[in-house]
């Protein structure tokens, strides 16, 4: 094979295995999934204002207030260390509950409160049977918190 012909198919292979890793590299960080804890939110609060972005964590017990009559309601996110006010209006999934790991996106707004527009429910890829006792929950909502940091 001549010099040349050997170079131009080689240039050829080079060209299209980049337009290949290029075709994957981006096609997977577009599927990733990115959230910050309440804790990160805390500590980047101005940085956030008016920002869209997705917050992480488990819906505090007692926290689900739902205004009767309409589809508003207003809940707390933690982390077990920091917490943010979430305010949401629409349908939510069938597993989110209190004591459930959430991810909220939405915008972050400059007076400390995060108005949420999508509500993703987490739930822990064990399986656990229905008569599980207090200990084995509290071995759930660890391996739920473990899975967001």
């Amino acid at each position: 094979m001549a010099p040349r012909k050997r170079l131009l198919m080689i240039g050829s292979l080079v060209l299209v295995a980049g337009a290949l890793l290029t075709l994957v590299f981006t096609s997977f960080t577009g599927s990733l999934v990115y959230f910050h804890t309440p804790s990160e939110i805390m500590a980047k609060s101005q940085e956030m204002a008016g920002r869209k972005v997705r917050i992480g964590g488990m819906v505090q017990e007692g926290s689900l207030f739902k205004e009767p009559g309409t589809m508003k309601m207003h809940f707390l996110v933690t982390d077990g260390n920091n917490h943010v006010k979430v305010q949401y209006e629409g349908m939510v999934p069938d597993l989110f509950r209190e004591g459930q790991g959430a991810v909220v996106e939405g915008v972050w707004q400059a007076q400390g409160e995060f108005q949420a527009h999508t509500i993703l429910a987490k739930h822990s890829e064990d399986y656990v049977p229905v008569e599980m006792s207090q200990q084995g929950m509290e071995k759930s909502r660890e391996s739920i918190m473990k899975s967001m940091k």
